[in-house]
């Protein structure tokens, strides 16, 4: 899997690592066919990074999730909403000025 885990700020270059390489998902063979099968079969499935962590040999370790995305009519929805914030917030800083 492909993934994007930032460089370290506080420590020096020597230390280091790739930013984006493929990295070993490490499951029981049994629960990598099951998140395939459920991704392949139902479109919009995806897997997600739900908790991140370092353990005690300094691997990084993951809880992932399995969710949908969302439908067009529920992102229209959530266009409507922003742009009435957002024009509400214009409106309310237009008369705050004067």
């Amino acid at each position: 899997m492909n993934v994007h885990i930032g460089k370290h700020s506080t420590a020096g270059e020597f230390f280091q690592h790739d930013e984006r390489r493929p990295r070993d998902l490490l499951l029981h063979k049994t629960e990598a066919r099951r998140l395939l099968q459920k991704t392949d079969r139902v479109p919009g499935m995806t897997l997600v990074p739900l908790k991140c962590y370092w353990n005690d040999q300094n691997k990084v370790k993951f809880e992932i999730g399995l969710c949908r995305g969302k439908n067009v009519r529920d992102k229209r929805q959530d266009i409507k909403e922003r742009e009435g914030k957002r024009e509400a917030n214009r409106m309310i800083k237009n008369f705050n000025v004067r």
